[in-house]
């Protein structure tokens, strides 16, 4: 990649006219001057308010981002933020530029803010899986071939947070985001050695888990719905998973002949694929926590029909927005549940009644199929990411994302009963 075209690329500088025929990279310090200074001295303000000795973490990150809103140096914020953990400080935040999904190429770092309350619950989880992460990233290794090969990791396991306040653009008119895992480039992220955390508050009160069953009724058959469960240690498994995954196998800044996924992918397609093997990857190591006496059979049979109803709530958001812009996570879920269709471990039953007892045709979950068909698929999407094999991956998403016969007329169905139900826009709130 040539100097100037990685400059353009830059994720955290925006892309001007600088003549005709001309581009220029202007770093965000630059580009917004007065907003992120603001921002900067609000959190030294923010940091020199704090006293307390056993939140000396919170506030070296707080300093050191004040200081990456004020020169664009994102790293050395990065490596304050990854000292931050469940054991030294009761709270979460991050702030800054991150995540990608906003900008239609891809390529740019959205701002947020994430404030949280540490939720102690997961250092019972860190100690079971901590152990592991080796031994799981020997696992996706093998899963895909050459030439990727196992590599060190250190990540840290998922904390799990109370959110209090989603801000710029991780905050979502309806819904919101399960887990994250960040940062994205950079030392820190390379080698392991970023956060990774699940929010526990969302989606776990009465309403919300009367609005998911209802959805569930009108589209699952009565024989699958007593394995839709409201327990919210269902889908908190799948995020640990999802979440973990982005720091194995082969991830965002893997190179496959000196490239980059979004140089091979292209930025849109790239997002997707990460998204579609962390997610993948969840659905298989649920299976495989299930040999390692970790849950049951029965446990994984609820977190694997959890996912599924995950699929059908974003396959009814649509494929792409107003704009035309991809929407990684409706097309990794078109991906996983139109696999899952094809080779039989979920059926749709046509003159089936669903379990609500009024909408004709349901879907029905297979558990005998289901491992196997999902091993499949694993193995697929990280050979296509490890080897770097874009006519595969554009394959994939013809065949399930821009499909126009059966498959789109089973998405109609899906986005026309989830979308009877009103969505939810979140209040946060920590008791």
């Amino acid at each position: 990649m040539s100097k100037e075209r990685a400059a353009l690329l830059d994720p955290f500088a925006v892309v001007r006219q600088a003549g005709p025929g001309k581009l220029r990279a202007v770093p965000y310090t630059v580009a917004y001057r007065a907003d992120m200074a603001r921002v900067s001295r609000e959190l030294t303000e923010a940091a020199n308010a704090i006293q307390a000795k056993e939140e000396a973490a919170l506030k070296a990150y707080l300093l050191a981002a004040a200081q990456a809103f004020r020169d664009n140096r994102w790293q050395p914020a990065d490596e304050a933020w990854a000292k931050m953990n469940a054991t030294n400080s009761r709270w979460y935040l991050r702030i800054g530029p991150d995540e990608t999904y906003f900008e239609p190429c891809a390529a740019k770092a959205g701002f947020h803010v994430s404030f949280a309350r540490i939720n102690p619950d997961s250092l019972a989880w860190q100690q079971k899986l901590e152990p592991l992460k080796a031994e799981m990233e020997a696992t996706l290794a093998a899963l895909t071939g050459p030439p990727y090969e196992a590599r060190s990791v250190s990540f840290h396991l998922p904390d799990f947070i109370d959110i209090i306040l989603n801000a710029g653009d991780s905050r979502s008119a309806t819904g919101a985001i399960g887990g994250q895992s960040l940062p994205n480039w950079g030392p820190v992220a390379n080698e392991g050695r970023g956060r990774t955390v699940v929010m526990t508050n969302l989606d776990s009160d009465e309403d919300s888990k009367a609005r998911y069953l209802e959805k569930a009724g009108s589209l699952f058959c009565s024989a699958t719905m007593p394995y839709v469960s409201t327990d919210p240690l269902r889908e908190t498994v799948s995020v640990i998973l999802h979440e973990a995954a982005h720091n194995l196998g082969p991830a965002h800044e893997y190179t496959v002949g000196g490239k980059v996924d979004g140089d091979i992918f292209g930025g849109p397609l790239a997002a997707m694929l990460e998204e579609l093997k962390a997610q993948t990857s969840a659905l298989y190591f649920t299976d495989w926590l299930v040999q390692k006496q970790i849950i049951d059979e029965r446990t994984a049979l609820e977190i694997h029909v959890a996912d599924i109803a995950w699929t059908m709530g974003h396959i009814a958001q649509g494929m792409y927005d107003a704009d035309g812009k991809s929407k990684a996570y409706s097309q990794l879920a078109a991906v996983q549940l139109g696999t899952l269709v094809e080779n039989g471990a979920v059926a749709y039953e046509s003159g089936t009644q669903a379990a609500n007892g009024r909408d004709r045709g349901c879907f029905q979950v297979d558990p005998s199929k289901l491992k196997p068909v999902i091993e499949a698929l694993e193995r697929r999407v990280l050979r296509i990411k490890g080897a770097g094999d874009k006519a595969d991956a554009e394959q994939l998403k013809a065949r399930f994302v821009d499909d126009q016969g059966t498959w789109r007329d089973l998405r109609g169905v899906i986005a026309e009963r989830w979308r009877r139900v009103p969505q939810a826009s979140f209040v946060y709130s920590v008791r």
